[in-house]
């Protein structure tokens, strides 16, 4: 079975939980290696945003990430467990003394959909700046007036004198499957998924 896994915090994390509920893992460091095999595993590491295409396209049987790339996409995958690691929110933030004013509020982000749908259910007039890098820059450069972006402990905020305005929803990581995985392979994957459903890891 091939397992494409979240680069970063969310792989740490995920490793650790498949050890506790008992299921194959790759080596603690595994160096620049991008694929292990193990024990009739393969783990593939890439970037947290291409996990559900690995998936999607059949390069991966099954993948962990982050439910705010799955938000944000929409991708045509299954998100079959909820996982008890990478627990985050996503947020709208900016600088502490908030400009007011009746022009259109301009809002940096990295997830611009999410940003868009947010700001749409509470009928506000914005303009949506799609970033790929450091988002707290937008409102520190006259970029943006906030940002909304994923928020773990805040320190990233108050390093450069931002804070939360609201949070829009929590987030967590996800462990994602294709129909076709499913279909073909049934029984490993329903072991699989007993094994990291939260009750079953209690």
């Amino acid at each position: 079975m091939k397992v494409a896994i979240a680069k970063g915090r969310i792989e740490k994390a995920a490793r650790d939980y498949f050890e506790q509920v008992g299921l194959t893992v790759w080596p603690e460091k595994r160096g620049r290696e991008l694929t292990v095999e193990i024990d009739g595993h393969e783990f593939i590491f890439v970037k947290g945003d291409d996990v559900y295409k690995y998936v999607m396209h059949g390069a991966a049987d099954v993948g962990v990430v982050g439910g705010d790339v799955l938000r944000e996409k929409t991708p045509g995958v299954l998100e079959v467990v909820d996982l008890p690691f990478g627990r985050c929110r996503m947020a709208v933030c900016g600088p502490k003394e908030r400009k007011n004013g009746t022009k259109k509020l301009k809002v940096a982000s990295k997830y611009p959909n999410i940003a868009i749908s947010h700001f749409a259910s509470k009928r506000q007039n914005v303009e949506v700046i799609a970033l790929n890098g450091s988002v707290e820059l937008a409102p520190l450069t006259g970029l943006a007036d906030c940002i909304v972006d994923i928020v773990e402990t805040g320190a990233t905020l108050r390093a450069n004198d931002l804070e939360e305005y609201e949070t829009i929803f929590t987030v967590n990581a996800k462990f994602i499957m294709s129909e076709a995985a499913l279909a073909n392979n049934p029984d490993e994957l329903k072991a699989w998924i007993r094994r990291l459903s939260k009750e079953e890891a209690k």
